[in-house]
């Protein structure tokens, strides 16, 4: 079969699934009687088990079947899933996710060698005690346990697979049946490939085939004679299948039965017991009904899974139409038609309707960057021997999809930097009064058009003054600034690349490796990032990130003939000035705004760009003064033009090395105006 066509469906879904793993492996860790956390568990892996399957990475397969047997034992409470084993399986979890990186990246999926983990798993579901210490051994019942597969051997005579009877055997716990549909088409029948999709289609809409002999893609390609074999797992009686495909035309016979699993006898004996729910008299409704709740289900959950370069299509197209829109309207009031501005009053509804839906698309919840941190919290706490407890608030904030894939490098160092550095061990909590537990925080929440994400910590603090001496130990700064600094601008020094060095982490506590990249990656997204801290009572890192990076307001300017756009988020405000309020200090050109002292850019000479008129004088002056976090500074231009709303086009490759340029836009005109980087510019 062909499976490259569904390989970006099984990397998404793969990937899902093994959060989802992750996840409730760690409620299961927490609750070892969490049933809904083990029934879950089973459930990603057996979904991963059988999409493995079908694509043909039977390591991946293997594994989880393995994982399986362990789980099975642990759902019927024959294995308490205790701190080792759950080592092990977050360990199995661990290998899975580095084959689906190694199929993504177009590595075979066996790289990773997972011998050890099944010798592990198998020992376990064989009740070894000493392979992960399972609390409650029950060797002759988990080896029966663990022999299920084979004794399922099912009363049909079609062929099926260990992982086709689990998939029964699940549907059997949702009220479904396993039906063997076999179906023989009209000799007289030219178009094999056609009925034989029809027929598919038709079960599709009472059930899922889950098997099909020939394989699927040698019925489109008509590669069977004129019979062919499906596997149904339905909640329909077996005539209700049959009128169903008789009503297709060509189907000279249909067969119908029920493929029953095994344990017949222990059906038949169970009939006396307690009622397992949906045994009683309205048998085949009750089925009826969770065979069509299933199916609407189904239905209403279905989504579709939309590549974010088809989004940001869109967006560019949304781009378009809004420039276009702007350019009808200048024309209207230039010839002042009166009619086509009223046309286009009109289209400036809609397309600001359909703006709005495309940003809402390409918006997902922060939480699926959160997601993964619990785990990292774990698996550190453990590495540095450290109680730790990781609270999440504000999952649901939802940002630009662009803006989500660029923030969790950060968030993953602003965590490992609270734990390894902030948070004490917990006999120096003890000692310092706290709760041996340390607390680290992870929230997030809207605050106006921007998102505050915060990583806290109740540990040791920053020590401002370590950070000052250590600061002018490295000439970074001169003892007199550090003198005059306070210990919040002392504090904001471990952001500055000279404080990246293995030697800092040993005298400062660590605080501040790193943490230029952190910056430096905020800081591309046009977000800040701050701390507060309390010596001893924790830090608060406060980062600030637009909704989205698409569209964007703006300050447009003019420098000479040229336009330029500056990110409306980034200013502070705009003033004039004339040339006697520029000060030299230092060799720097200054002015002073409410007794504050800003240095100034003046952006013609910072971009090179060529003067028209030399003898020009300005008696006025136009001065945008931006901010990235408290640090302020003024950019010279020729004019201001005006607010506008702009979409940002990316500069390509070929223009990328340019740094003072971020993006580029197409204003109302087609004029082309570039975007500054003010984070650049500024220093």
């Amino acid at each position: 079969m062909d499976t490259n066509q569904y390989m970006e469906m099984f990397l998404e879904e793969s990937r899902d699934h093994l959060q989802s793993l992750n996840e409730h492996l760690l409620d299961l860790e927490k609750d070892p009687t969490d049933s809904d956390a083990i029934n879950e568990i089973f459930r990603s892996a057996h979904t991963l088990k059988g999409m493995s399957a079908t694509m043909g990475y039977t390591t991946i397969a293997e594994l989880t079947h393995d994982m399986e047997n362990v789980l099975d034992l642990i759902r019927n409470d024959k294995l308490t899933a205790d701190e080792d084993i759950v080592d092990v399986l977050f360990k199995c979890i661990d290998a899975l996710q580095q084959m689906v990186d190694n199929v993504s990246n177009g590595d075979p999926e066996d790289a990773v060698d997972v011998k050890a983990l099944v010798d592990k798993l198998n020992a376990i579901a064989s009740g070894n005690a000493n392979a992960a210490k399972p609390a409650a051994p029950v060797p002759s019942q988990n080896k029966a346990a663990a022999a299920v597969p084979k004794e399922n051997v099912p009363k049909t005579d079609i062929d099926l697979t260990d992982i086709d009877m689990d998939l029964i055997e699940n549907a059997k716990k949702s009220g479904l049946r396993a039906l063997h549909v076999k179906i023989e088409l009209a000799d007289t029948c030219v178009l094999k490939a056609v009925r034989a999709y029809m027929v598919m289609s038709a079960l599709d809409e009472i059930g899922e085939v889950i098997k099909s002999i020939p394989a699927a893609e040698d019925l489109e390609q008509e590669k069977f004679d004129y019979t062919f074999d499906l596997v149904l797992l339905t909640g329909e009686e077996e005539t209700k299948v049959e009128s169903v495909i008789e009503r297709i035309s060509e189907i000279k016979n249909v067969t119908v039965t029920l493929i029953q699993i095994n344990n017949s006898a222990k059906k038949e004996t169970s009939k006396n017991a307690p009622a397992p729910i949906a045994a009683s008299k309205p048998k085949a409704p009750v089925k009826k009904k969770q065979a069509i709740q299933h199916h609407d289900n189904l239905k209403s959950g279905q989504s579709v899974r939309v590549g974010i370069e088809k989004l940001d299509s869109l967006m560019n197209l949304v781009g378009e139409l809004v420039i276009n829109k702007t350019r009808l309207e200048q024309i209207g009031n230039t010839h002042r038609i009166a009619e086509l501005v009223e046309t286009v009053e009109q289209m400036d509804r809609v397309t600001g309707d359909l703006q709005s839906i495309v940003m809402k698309v390409r918006m997902v919840p922060v939480g699926q960057v959160f997601n993964r941190f619990p785990r990292v919290v774990r698996d550190l706490a453990k590495e540095l021997n450290k109680e730790v407890n990781l609270t999440i608030e504000g999952e649901d904030t939802e940002l630009d999809r662009t803006v989500i894939d660029e923030i969790g490098d950060p968030l993953v160092h602003l965590i490992r930097n609270s734990m390894d550095h902030g948070i004490e061990h917990p006999d120096d909590r003890e000692a310092k009064g706290k709760s041996r537990v340390g607390q680290v925080g992870l929230i997030a929440r809207h605050e106006g058009n921007n998102v505050i994400i915060m990583v806290t910590d109740d540990g040791a603090g920053i020590d401002a003054s370590v950070i000052r001496n250590k600061a002018v130990e490295k000439n970074i700064i001169t003892q007199e600034d550090a003198d005059n600094m306070t210990d919040a601008e002392a504090v904001r020094l471990i952001f500055l690349p000279g404080f990246s060095t293995s030697e800092v982490i040993t005298d400062v506590s660590g605080r501040g490796v790193g943490m230029d990249v952190v910056r430096t990656t905020i800081e591309a997204l046009g977000g800040v990032i701050d701390v507060e801290t309390k010596k001893n009572e924790g830090s608060i890192f406060k980062i600030k990130l637009p909704l989205t990076l698409a569209i964007i307001q703006a300050l447009l300017v003019n420098v000479q003939e040229e336009i330029y756009a500056i990110p409306l988020a980034a200013i502070d405000s705009t003033i004039n000035i004339t040339p006697e309020d520029i000060k030299t200090i230092q060799n720097k050109e200054t002015i002073v705004i409410r007794g504050e002292i800003i240095p100034i850019v003046r952006l013609d000479k910072a971009l090179n760009v060529k003067h028209i008129d030399e003898n020009k004088e300005t008696e006025e002056i136009y001065v945008v003064v931006v901010h990235i976090g408290d640090k302020k500074c003024g950019i010279m231009v020729d004019k201001l033009i005006g607010q506008q709303e702009i979409v940002i086009k990316t500069l390509g490759k070929l223009l990328s090395g340019i740094k003072v340029i971020s993006g580029a836009t197409v204003l109302g005109n087609g004029q082309i105006a570039l975007i500054l980087d003010v984070a650049i510019l500024m220093q």
